[in-house]
């Protein structure tokens, strides 16, 4: 017997009523996850990842990581896909790397010291976690190691110009090594210092205008030496005993005549 019109309707409601809260609280469990996730994929932009080791007071390691989101990601395929066969074969992977490399060089500012340096990227690695041309996203990652003159402090500023309509978030990330001590980091050029040593730098989308700064200025040196421990206090000869050493040994000699003289 089929049940009533009624009961029909709310066997429904409930169910709506059901998903509903499951589709509110799986929202919320995704943007917490989003929110604590770094690096991460955005579902429309590209995303960036600049990490800075301070590696020794005579080399510096630059890794930059640009992660690709599904809908911009659809794009840069089809635009790689030379041969249009909706796949994308090792060149044509590669020249995604390259893309994203010559655009890194152009855009990156990076100085030394005062000093302009242009860093020597590693071979890009793509990854695209499957060759379809299709809305999958993928990440490409530059590494340089980028070599200094041994100094007891450097200071570094980096400035990420480098264009993109779609991007979502930047990040920069300072990180000391044992052989080296983070004196100073901050936005904006070296003359703002004021003691800073935020080791973390997030933006959202493009700049808003031409004249905003997001240069990164990091003042880094060896770590402090150990204090010197004091030297161990000279010991000196015990003089005082040299009277009583002398008069064991007169005595010795007065008793061995004694004994002589009554033999």
């Amino acid at each position: 017997m089929l049940p009533s019109v009624r009961l029909r309707r709310s066997i429904a409601n409930r169910f709506h009523t059901v998903n509903r809260t499951a589709t509110v609280v799986c929202t919320l469990l995704v943007a917490v996850a989003a929110a604590d996730a770094h690096p991460e994929f955005a579902p429309s932009t590209v995303n960036r990842y600049i990490k800075i080791d301070l590696v020794g007071p005579d080399e510096l390691r630059l890794a930059y990581t640009t992660m690709v989101g599904p809908a911009p990601a659809a794009a840069w395929r089809r635009a790689a896909d030379g041969n249009a066969n909706g796949l994308l074969d090792a060149n044509e992977a590669q020249s995604i790397g390259a893309r994203v490399e010559q655009a890194a060089k152009a855009g990156l500012t990076l100085v030394v010291d005062g000093a302009r340096v242009v860093p020597a990227f590693d071979a890009p690695q793509v990854g695209l976690a499957g060759n379809e041309v299709a809305p999958s996203p993928f990440s490409v990652d530059l590494v340089a190691r980028v070599p200094l003159v041994h100094a007891a402090q450097h200071t570094i500023r980096l400035d990420d110009t480098t264009p993109e309509p779609q991007l979502g978030e930047t990040e920069i990330r300072v990180e000391e090594s044992p052989s080296t001590r983070l004196v100073a980091s901050h936005r904006g050029p070296p003359e703002n210092n004021a003691g800073d040593k935020e080791p973390r730098f997030l933006f959202k989308g493009p700049k808003f205008s031409a004249l905003e700064d997001r240069s990164i200025t990091i003042v880094f040196a060896a770590p402090a030496a150990p204090p010197a421990k004091p030297a161990p206090p000279r010991r000196r000869f015990p003089w005082f005993v040299l009277p009583l050493v002398l008069a064991g040994a007169l005595v010795g000699w007065w008793l061995r005549n004694q004994r002589r003289m009554n033999g």
